[in-house]
């Protein structure tokens, strides 16, 4: 490494009286101090050169390219910078060996140690620039502990309204844990339904623990059933069968933070399956037919997909606006499915996965030679179900038509 590491210090609400000596160390010894406008007013006599982190961070980003290899440069971010905050948003800007990171306690490791309460076991949920409804998955399915990264959009009272409208306000105790490790530090615990009346500091976490009262949700975390999404009756129900679509995810090999296109996605029920596996994944609901697209808005609603985007668009031109794919899944194609895939392919990113649901002979055809042409080594499954139905007094199992998934790796 040529000249200085950028340095990343973690700062609490107890400001440099929580940092540890290299903490004090580095910032005493730095030429140029970055944060945001609460993070520098810990340090009022600074002299040197500050840049304030706020706004479009690629601006941010820039100055300090320029600077710190030759100038000392320490960023101070809240708690742990690599626990949902700027430490990610590094990482992807500058050279893994060029960044150094100090935590601190994150807000989430002090609420519970005031609650006297173990984390190991909490579902985590930020809602930090985030829609409200990430927070449906965890509630639906009745998690015992829930830790909830607040905005000043996602507040208390938002969340206990949401509660509200989940049936779930009785099921839970709503504690706020306000300006965690400062001296006006505040834990309080509120009933959802009065939460509404009460005044809170800005800087807040919420934990949700659970009264026990209530059976957990009836849809499973894994293989939504057929009857529980609204979608089209008939052959042309516009819905990936539940079997076929855990072999889907399965080839898709998801992994936090990626982006997944589901084009043709029907009634959305492989978008929506994807989307509660990780409240991380960014997922782009590709359909281009109008009923089939209000359905699946309707199923993010019904069953929790705050990570689903609807795109009413049909492919492959209404891809060009969306962020490149890590994964991609065609369910289906409108009789384009060659411009599709060549389409998705030149998006994909190195190591990128595509799985390809077939119903005919032709398309599977079609599909591999257009992989293979493409410089990709596809791979080929076949799935045929059956499942027992009423015969007389008797049982007899009838046959689903044959499906074939297609899968392939970008280099």
């Amino acid at each position: 490494m040529n000249g200085h590491p950028l340095v990343v210090v973690g700062v609490g609400a107890d400001g440099r009286a929580g940092l540890s000596t290299e903490g004090r160390a580095h910032v005493a010894t730095a030429r140029i101090l970055a944060g945001g406008r609460r993070h520098l007013a810990f340090f009022p006599e600074w002299a040197g050169e500050t840049i304030v982190i706020e706004g479009e961070l690629t601006a941010v980003v820039d100055r300090l390219r320029q600077r710190y290899r030759t100038q000392k440069t320490v960023v101070l971010a809240s708690g742990d910078p690599l626990f949902y905050g700027i430490g990610r948003f590094l990482l992807q800007s500058f050279p893994r060996e060029e960044l150094v990171f100090l935590p601190h306690l994150t807000s989430v490791q002090l609420a519970f140690a005031r609650l006297k309460e173990t984390w190991h076991d909490a579902r985590i949920v930020s809602l930090h620039g985030r829609p409200l409804d990430a927070l449906r998955p965890a509630v639906e399915t009745r998690e015992a502990k829930i830790a909830v990264l607040t905005d000043g959009k996602n507040t208390p009272a938002a969340i206990a309204e949401f509660l509200r409208g989940q049936d779930a306000a009785e099921d839970y105790a709503l504690w706020v844990c306000e300006n965690l490790g400062a001296a006006d530090e505040r834990v309080s615990c509120h009933a959802p339904a009065r939460v509404i009346e009460e005044t809170f500091s800005p800087l807040n976490v919420v934990v949700l623990l659970s009264l026990g009262q209530k059976e957990t949700s009836t849809v499973p975390l894994l293989g939504i059933p057929e009857r529980a999404l609204l979608h089209r009756p008939g052959p042309r129900g516009l819905i990936t069968r539940r079997e076929v679509r855990l072999l889907a995810l399965c080839y898709l090999e998801l992994r936090a933070g990626d982006v997944l296109w589901d084009i043709g996605a029907g009634s959305g029920s492989v978008a929506i399956e994807a989307s509660r596996l990780s409240p991380t994944l960014s997922v782009f609901a590709v359909e281009r037919d109008a009923e089939a697209l209000r359905q699946l808005e309707a199923n993010i609603l019904r069953h929790g997909g705050a990570g689903v985007r609807p795109v009413h668009a049909e492919a492959p031109d209404g891809l060009a606006g969306l962020p490149d794919p890590d994964a991609v899944f065609i369910g289906g194609s409108g009789g384009r499915l060659i411009d599709i895939i060549a389409a998705a392919v030149g998006r994909l990113k190195p190591g990128g996965r595509m799985v390809v649901n077939c119903i005919t002979l032709e398309n599977l055809a079609r599909g591999w030679d257009a992989l293979r042409e493409l410089g990709l080594q596809p791979e080929a499954t076949s799935v045929q179900l059956a499942h027992s139905r009423p015969l007389g007094r008797l049982h007899s199992l009838e046959p689903d038509s044959l499906i074939f998934i297609l899968r392939a790796r970008k280099p």
